[in-house]
């Protein structure tokens, strides 16, 4: 399918799901207005009592509570956020098979703690694996730096403007590699929304093969939305351009995974109830059945 094509397959779901898609957006939107609340209490009452180094960089370069500090912070915040993220996922998915996410909602919300175990585990593979291809640019980003800045220029010898020269080179390919791993790793998430007993490194693994010779048109798939963020701005339109966004990128990767497209949750929302009278809600998963309370 060509990005025309797409986009005007995420059209059709968005008319017929109009208001599916806007409360999605708006439940996303109010999710991280939450959480932005929620540091700028935290600011707010920690300069009340003078502790605003807390909120600024030297504090975190300066004091190792203040890393602790951001360190649970982010312990906090990343697994909340990133269970709202793959929940949302996971209903956008529904209105792209042209289905209601009412049988999704249900099931996540009856086996809450199994999903989100499984969220959790997933996100935070899929982001060590992503941090950790980012290591090396990190670490020649920094060389840029010290050699660029930290030795000023009139201080420069020749051998500092090779590694200089040297640095800048290697950033520029480690930056390559790490966005082609990132891209690679693109069809992760949405396998395991479509089937989430499926193991995430097998998951990584499968993406990895089926982004091979694909990553030239996944930028220019995101490169065709760029005339859209201005209007972002103005915030109103993000209630429809993100669904449209969410919609086209479904059917971008449906189309890049072909057969491989298989949805397992409506089969295993069909069987993820049973002994509903005693108060028992059973799913069957990696060949072991967990029980858990109604």
């Amino acid at each position: 399918m060509t990005n025309k094509e797409i986009k005007l397959s995420a059209r059709k779901n968005i008319s017929q799901n109009m208001g599916n898609c806007v409360s999605l957006t708006a439940f996303l939107f109010a999710v991280f207005v939450f959480l932005g609340l929620c540091e700028l209490a935290l600011f707010m009452l920690f300069k009340r009592i003078g502790w605003e180094y807390f909120f600024s960089w030297q504090g975190i370069k300066d004091h190792v509570s203040v890393r602790l500090f951001w360190f649970l912070d982010l312990i906090v915040i990343i697994p909340f956020a990133a269970f709202e993220m793959w929940t949302v996922r996971r209903f956008f998915v529904d209105i792209a098979r042209a289905d209601s996410y009412v049988g999704s909602r249900q099931y996540i919300n009856s086996h809450s703690y199994v999903y989100y175990s499984h969220t959790m585990f997933s996100s935070i593979i899929i982001n060590s694996l992503k941090l950790f291809s980012a290591v090396p640019f990190a670490i020649s980003t920094y060389s840029v730096y010290y050699w660029g800045w930290v030795c000023k220029l009139s201080e420069l010898t020749s051998a500092g403007l090779l590694c200089f020269m040297f640095s800048l080179g290697l950033s520029v390919v480690f930056f390559g590699l790490m966005v082609h791993y990132w891209i690679s790793l693109a069809l992760a998430p949405y396998i395991m929304t479509l089937n989430p007993r499926t193991n995430i490194f097998d998951a990584c693994d499968l993406s990895v093969r089926l982004m091979d010779g694909q990553h030239g048109r996944y930028i220019s798939f995101l490169l065709s939305f760029v005339m859209y963020i201005p209007a972002l701005l103005l915030v109103y339109p993000v209630f429809i351009i993100y669904p449209y966004f969410r919609l086209s990128y479904i059917v971008f990767l449906q189309d890049i995974m072909g057969s491989y497209w298989q949805d397992k949750m409506p089969s295993m929302i069909k069987t993820g109830y049973t002994n509903r009278s005693a108060g028992i809600y059973i799913t069957k998963l990696s060949r072991n059945e967990i029980y858990l309370p109604c």
